[in-house]
């Protein structure tokens, strides 16, 4: 793992705001688009270096905040 914690977390509340984890596909983020745009990111240099598993684990807690919260217009309030 080559980010800090604050660097993930920071990157997670990005994709959610952004929405390139929709569309939704069976209650989980679309990993394929997330893939896509961090390599993007990394690419134009906007995003720092990171490994296979900095982009499993921001995938992973993209899917938590969406079972734990609910996505925007499903209704479900926290």
């Amino acid at each position: 793992m080559q980010l800090s914690a604050d660097k993930q977390g920071t990157m997670v509340l990005d994709i959610l705001q952004q929405g390139f984890h929709q569309p939704i596909i069976n209650g989980k983020c679309n990993a394929d688009n997330i893939h896509e745009e961090l390599t993007i990111g990394i690419l134009a240099g906007v995003l720092p270096p990171m490994d296979e598993e900095d982009a499993d684990t921001i995938i992973s807690l993209v899917d938590e905040m969406i079972t734990e919260f609910g996505e925007p217009n499903e209704g479900k309030v926290r």
